[in-house]
């Protein structure tokens, strides 16, 4: 019995370990389609009825989603900068380890190409953001 439990918990393991990622992506997925599901019903049952639309009358639909905000990429760029800082310094100084230093700095370098990005586009568009 004891062979048994040995041999299934890496198995489990490396099941939960690449199977919850997929399985937390299907249910943002599954739960975002039926939410469009439900506000395109609703509004055929709307049309079908003759009743006319106004923007208060579809923001008051279920499922209704407001336009996008653009992608801020200053934000998003300094938000990186500070993580990758963060697991550099965890990775030396707590543990020693220049693999996760490495990694942090690579997170690093991507938040400072995205910040350097948005203020380049913020000053070839400074009109849209």
């Amino acid at each position: 019995m004891t062979n048994f439990f040995e041999g299934i918990i890496p198995i489990f393991a490396i099941v939960f370990v690449f199977g919850m990622p997929a399985m937390i992506v299907w249910i943002a997925l599954n739960f975002s389609n039926k939410k469009r599901e439900q506000f395109h019903s609703s509004l055929q049952k709307l049309i079908d009825s003759g009743q006319e639309l106004t923007p208060d009358l579809l923001q008051s639909i279920p499922g209704y989603v407001e336009e996008e905000k653009p992608m801020n990429d200053i934000k998003i760029g300094a938000i990186l900068i500070g993580i990758g800082l963060g697991i550099a310094i965890i990775g030396k100084v707590g543990l020693g380890a220049n693999v996760v230093m490495s990694a942090g700095l690579l997170v690093a370098l991507l938040g400072l190409a995205f910040f350097g990005y948005g203020i380049y586009d913020k000053k070839q568009n400074p009109e849209s953001k």
